[in-house]
C-alpha cells in the first residue's frame, strides 16, 4: 500500500513508475538524483492539489 510516507525511493523500484510520475506531471527526482523524502512531500513542494487522488490513482496502477 503506496501512502504519503512512502518514501520516494521505494517507489522507484516500482516497474512503471518513472513513465507515470512524468504523465502526470510530476518529476521523482531531485538535482541529486531520486527526491530524498516521503511522496507527501514531493507532492507538496510540487503544488498538487489533489494529493489522495494521486496516492489512490497510484496504489490502483501498481496494486489493481
Amino acid at each position: 500500500m503506496i501512502t504519503r510516507d512512502t518514501q520516494v525511493e521505494d517507489l522507484l523500484a516500482l516497474p512503471g513508475i518513472i513513465p507515470w510520475f512524468i504523465e502526470h506531471g510530476v518529476s521523482p527526482f531531485s538535482c541529486y538524483g531520486a527526491f530524498p523524502g516521503t511522496l507527501g512531500r514531493l507532492l507538496e513542494i510540487k503544488g498538487v492539489t489533489d494529493e489522495e487522488g494521486i496516492i489512490r490513482e497510484l496504489n490502483g496502477f501498481f496494486n489493481p
